[in-house]
This record gives structure tokens, C-alpha cells and sequence, in this order.
């Protein structure tokens, strides 16, 4: 079956993603792929999509969009975005069908900066490397989505006649504190500006896409001479160029870079670092790397149970009041 999405309203960065293309660092081209990871594996799996199925991300311009043909089944899961479905108001995570003539407006809520729109089916969009992740400041693999475009939806299927709670967000509203690990080169900076580092909260600045994220606040001066050459970089690393506030990388980051990294976000808090906005304060805390091994399983067994739990929330409420003995105790009529 074929389903038709008219857009007909759109912000910036809101473009086509998936699990990303990994292993081509080493060509000068980056892994792209979902700001929050996390939160577009839970969308695709809401569907029974395989893990890569690519999504819709959704920044906080927001998109509106109307279902022009065919019927299919949507998820929406991510940061604390309001959804409407025609006119009526639809839980922060959802899963629902969406058919000819009906339209979906997200935008965003109390938190976050991020979420996506998964599809029961296959989205039409360019592929390359195996990914349909679109990189957005070089163009590769396509464009973001613009007012007008129509998408495509191939094989779309309709798994869920009503509308489904898929829960509240677990462990991932936006936290405060972000774990790093200190380095590759904190050799480059006095021991007072480690210090500064992590005793100073920072803000994140308007200067924040899906390349990367400057953060306001302490500077952090470089005491050496930058004498080291230029070297591959990966998400996560918080670059220190000469004004001394530092940069997050992040989806869309460039591949090598000769600046020093004071730290390296731990891949467990990428996400949630991604999911704030301009204003919101952070600050850091170191930890080992063993730490951030130990904390990189925990978090795969809590996205795990995530995962255990929305499978219960994806029966309907029609299902569970007919598995559930709803006059419990009784044995006789008069009773």
C-alpha cells in the first residue's frame, strides 16, 4: 500500500534520518544519523520496524502535515513535543493511524529539541552508503524536508487501529549533569582551567545545530603552544578553539579537526545532552573510562526495559479491559 504526506508546514533541520553510516570516517564522511538515538530506536521498535528503519526528525521549528492518500501508522516519540491529530490532542508519546484527509501538527512542548515521526512502511528518500541519513550542511543524501514536499511512504501498513499511550519518557527528559572523560589533550590546558571546567555550569548558546553545540560561560584559555596535528574526531568530543568556549560534536560533525579536546561526552548522555535547548545550563562531571563502560551497558539494559514497558502500553485499552477480571472475587451473580 502507498501513503501520501503533503507538508504543509515545516521548520529548519527537520529531515530524514536513520541508525546513520558508520565505518567511513577513515573517507571524510561522517556517521550522521538520529540526534537522540534512544529515542528513535523506542519510535521505530512502537512500530515493529526494524532498528534502521529511517524516520522523520523533527526540530523545534515543528511540521505540520496532511495524509493525502492511503492510511498508515505513525509513532511519536523524542523530547516533550504537542501533537495534534485533526484537533484533538494526542499523549507526548504516541502510536496511531493516520488516514486520507486527516493532519498532524508537532511542535514543541516543555522540553527538548528533538523527536521523531516513525512510519509503518518504507519512506522514499535518496540512499547512500547504505543510509538514508541526510547530512545536512554538505547536502549528501538529500535536503530537509520543506513546506510543500509530498513524502512517499511505500509498503505503508496500518498495525494500530487506536490510539496508544506509549508512555511517559524514562530516563530521558533533559538532565543537568553531563559525564565526560577527560581528554585526548588536556595537556593543553592548565591545571585551573580543568578546574573551571567542571566547577562552572555553561549554557548552551544559539550557536547549536547537528554539527555541534557551543556552550557559554568559563573560557577555557589554551596555555600551550598548538603544535599537534590534525586527527580524526569523533561525536561527543568538546573542541576548544582560541575564544575558549567549547564546542560539543555532534551528529553532523566533521571527521578531523586539529583544535584540542579537553573532554569527551560519554556516549550514554549524548542523547540527552542533544535534547537541550538554547539557554539550558549543564555541567560536567568527569568520570573513568571503565566508568563510562560500566554506564554505557546500564543504559542499553535501561533502553531495553523501556522497550519491555511500551510493549504493555501497546495494547489498547479495549484489550486490556477484556484480559483483565474486572469484578475480581466474585463467584456468584448476587454477588
Amino acid at each position: 500500500m502507498l501513503a501520501k504526506l503533503n507538508i504543509k508546514q515545516a521548520g529548519p533541520s527537520v529531515s530524514v534520518q536513520d541508525a546513520g553510516r558508520p565505518g567511513h570516517l577513515r573517507y571524510g564522511v561522517t556517521r550522521s544519523g538520529a540526534m537522540d538515538r534512544a529515542a528513535f530506536t523506542i519510535a521505530n521498535a512502537a512500530l515493529n520496524n526494524p532498528t534502521s528503519n529511517p524516520a522523520i526528525e523533527i526540530s523545534l521549528g515543528g511540521i505540520t502535515l496532511e495524509c493525502t492518500e492511503g492510511s498508515v501508522s505513525l509513532a511519536i516519540v523524542g523530547g516533550s513535543f504537542t501533537s495534534q491529530l485533526n484537533e484533538k490532542t494526542l499523549p507526548i508519546w504516541s502510536a496511531f493511524t493516520i488516514h486520507t484527509g486527516d493532519t498532524l501538527k508537532i511542535k514543541p512542548g516543555v522540553w527538548g529539541s528533538w523527536c521523531y515521526l516513525a512510519v509503518a512502511g518504507l519512506i522514499e528518500s535518496p540512499s547512500w552508503l547504505d543510509s538514508y541519513s541526510v547530512h545536512l550542511n554538505s547536502g549528501l543524501c538529500g535536503r530537509p524536508i520543506l513546506q510543500h514536499d509530498v513524502i512517499s511512504i511505500q509498503n505503508a501498513t496500518t498495525n494500530t487501529n487506536e490510539l496508544i499511550s506509549l508512555g511517559e519518557p524514562g530516563p530521558w527528559p533533559v538532565q543537568n549533569e553531563i559525564r565526560v572523560v577527560v581528554g585526548p589533550q588536556e595537556r593543553y590546558f592548565e591545571v585551573v582551567t580543568l578546574e573551571n571546567f567542571f566547577n562552572h555550569e555553561y549554557s548552551v548558546s544559539a550557536e547549536y545545530d547537528r554539527m555541534g553545540m557551543r556552550l557559554s560561560g568559563c573560557t577555557l584559555p589554551i596555555a600551550a603552544a598548538l603544535d599537534m596535528p590534525s586527527e580524526p574526531i569523533s561525536r561527543g568530543s568538546l573542541q576548544v578553539p582560541g575564544h575558549g568556549d567549547p564546542i560539543c560534536l555532534m551528529a553532523d560533525h566533521h571527521t578531523a579537526g586539529g583544535y584540542p579536546k579537553i573532554a569527551t561526552v560519554i556516549s550514554a548522555d549524548q542523547d540527552t545532552l542533544a535534547q537541550h535547548r538554547t539557554g539550558d545550563s549543564i555541567r560536567f562531571a568527569s568520570v573513568s573510562t571503565a566508568q563510562a563502560i560500566r554506564i554505557a551497558r546500564d543504559r542499553a539494559v535501561q533502553l531495553e526495559r523501556a522497550l519491555e514497558r511500551m510493549e504493555l502500553c501497546k495494547v489498547s485499552v479495549t484489550q486490556r479491559l477484556w484480559s483483565n477480571n474486572l469484578i475480581s472475587g466474585a463467584t456468584r451473580g448476587e454477588e
